[in-house]
């Protein structure tokens, strides 16, 4: 990864050579929207007044150690939605609230006790994937603490036995809230990063007036060649050297770090030995995620919803292999879709062992899945109260048969999947049809991408049943449109085309020309430009995208030349 050696200079001309830029309008696909105001989902799905539980879920702790970072332990809890904001400019004035508390009864003075709230289902690229959070942090806030909005996820290991990351972070560091001045912002980003690696950071000077008290919208467009950042629609980061390519979950965490993250660290900030401490918040008003330039395959599967109980193939393909206790029925719960569902209970083994069914489809590496299935846990016959859960599953087989990835599940590693229900969760939902979703990308060696439905039995003869139904598996492919005008390829019409089109005066072509513009590159490709200034890939003209003035051009040139000897240095 290129190392990023960043200037204040640099970052303030910068901005004022993109800050006038609009970020793109979303398009495509809503895959979440939340506006935590305790609505989102059937009333159910919010016991205690918490945020939508088929939705989120909070550290699972354990071996994976994924509840503890920095000098800050994440409660087993989810945070309260539905809460009236005391601040302006909340879009229907409820919030949900995450805490970061001086005192953690569970670690009194060596620990803060913080929040972490992570989505059941993780999203995978595709053409692009926009991320949009409306958040704030309550003042007064001291300095020392991290909110952020992120995609994240620990999805293999390179090489074996040597976990990975990819990360895109929006961090709000409360340090840089500490003077009279503008606040500033950190974003950050992995691509098959180990832990030891800071990743890319780049400070952002953001414009005149920022106020981390007050609400914004924090927004990541991640493509398959670069990850933008935005602020309240002003384009701010543009990220094309380190692209992470793995599915991620999206996160909204609060957490205090350690003297290792020597940017957020206050050593002034320290946690209390006896309650009740002191307790410090963010609001989170909405959260919306949009895929955008994706082509969505058919549903992939024979016999999605398993009416006709097709035998498979020898591969695999072609219908549902069932293992253990699986059986269609028409009851006695009624099918999601009112006709045969698949009924799955404990295999009874004597010990830890999954019945369920899979299905292979042929496959190349590369080829980005996403599969999907509802599941309903009825409380007549339910898991509550025991070690049982149930989980969708995409794996990757070779010709030869073996499996040689898997995302939601593998053996042995239980703790970092994402259940759809789980009898140790004491918010677990019952008699609801839910929905869950899991994208990956299939590894080199890939011959078949085979979903899997699973009802995991972890101790023996303890009881309970799950039923599924309405499974789908798609292939999502990055729509490949040429934008004219674009002339570096990095997705958007800017101030960059123009150095190209200028360095490229006289010479035989351009990338990305116009429409029936021929001949040496000259005039007519810059009018090109000028008129079409301010789109972007996958979003159409630029309502509002204004050409700059020649001084603002002369601004933008000085600060590509200043960045460019900032990292060269």
């Amino acid at each position: 990864m290129k190392k990023c050696i960043f200037s204040w200079g640099c970052a303030g001309l910068m901005i004022l050579s993109t800050g006038f830029l609009l970020a793109p309008r979303a398009a495509g696909q809503t895959l979440l929207v939340d506006e935590f105001d305790g609505t989102h989902g059937d009333a159910s799905f919010h016991p205690g007044g918490i945020v939508d539980v088929t939705s989120y879920r909070v550290p699972f702790g354990g071996t994976t150690g994924d509840d503890f970072v920095g000098r800050t332990n994440f409660r087993f809890t989810l945070p309260q939605d539905g809460v009236t904001t005391a601040a302006s400019g909340s879009t229907d004035g409820k919030v949900a609230v995450l805490a970061l508390d001086t005192y953690n009864p569970d670690a009194a003075g060596s620990s803060f006790l913080g929040s972490d709230v992570i989505t059941k289902r993780n999203f995978g690229v595709g053409g692009g994937l926009r991320m949009t959070t409306r958040m704030r942090v309550v003042g007064p806030i001291p300095g020392g603490m991290v909110a952020a909005p992120f995609l994240y996820d620990v999805t293999r290991e390179s090489p074996p036995g040597t976990l990975v990351r990819d990360e895109i972070d929006h961090e709000i560091l409360t340090n840089n809230a500490q003077s009279a001045g503008p606040d500033n912002t950190l974003t950050n980003v992995w691509n098959d990063g180990d832990f030891a690696s800071a990743g890319s950071p780049v400070v952002i000077s953001n414009p005149a007036g920022f106020d981390v008290t007050q609400f914004h919208n924090y927004q990541t467009d991640w493509t398959p060649t670069s990850v933008k950042y935005y602020i309240d629609g002003a384009l701010v980061r543009t990220e094309t050297s380190v692209v992470p390519d793995d599915p991620m979950r999206a996160h909204f965490n609060f957490w205090a770090p350690d003297s290792t993250f020597a940017a957020a660290y206050n050593p002034a900030l320290n946690p209390t030995a006896t309650g009740p401490g002191t307790t410090y918040k963010v609001e989170i008003d909405r959260v919306q995620v949009d895929r955008f330039n994706t082509s969505v395959s058919a549903n992939l599967l024979a016999d999605p919803s398993f009416e006709d109980g097709t035998a498979p193939a020898a591969n695999g393909t072609g219908g549902w292999t069932r293992f253990n206790n699986t059986f269609l029925e028409l009851g006695p719960v009624v099918a999601q879709d009112g006709l045969v569902s698949l009924k799955t209970f404990g295999p009874f083994h004597g010990g830890a062992d999954a019945s369920g069914a899979f299905q292979n489809v042929p496959a190349s590496p590369g080829q980005q899945f996403e599969g999907s299935v509802w599941a309903y846990a009825p409380s007549g016959d339910s898991i509550l109260g025991n070690l049982n859960y149930t989980n969708v599953t995409l794996s990757f087989v070779n010709a030869a048969g073996n499996v040689i990835g898997s995302v939601n599940y593998s053996p042995g590693t239980n703790e970092k999947n994402t259940p759809i229900f789980d009898g140790r969760d004491p918010n677990m939902p019952q008699d609801n049809w839910i929905q869950y979703t899991v994208n990956a990308v299939a590894p080199a060696g890939t011959a078949f991408v085979r979903e899997s439905l699973f009802f995991i039995q972890l101790t023996p003869n303890q009881g309970g049943a799950v039923w599924f139904d309405n499974a789908s598996l798609v292939r999502l492919t990055a729509d490949v449109v040429a934008l004219l005008g674009d002339y570096n390829n990095n997705g958007v019409v800017d101030t960059a085309d123009y150095v190209i089109w200028r360095n490229s005066i006289g010479q035989a072509t351009l990338p990305n020309r116009g429409t029936g513009i021929t001949g040496p590159v000259g005039q007519a490709d810059y009018n090109y430009w000028r008129t079409h200034f301010g789109q972007t890939a996958g979003s159409g003209a630029m309502a509002g995208a204004t050409v700059p003035e020649p001084a603002t051009l002369a601004i933008s040139l000085i600060a590509m030349i200043v960045c460019g000897l900032c990292r060269r240095r």
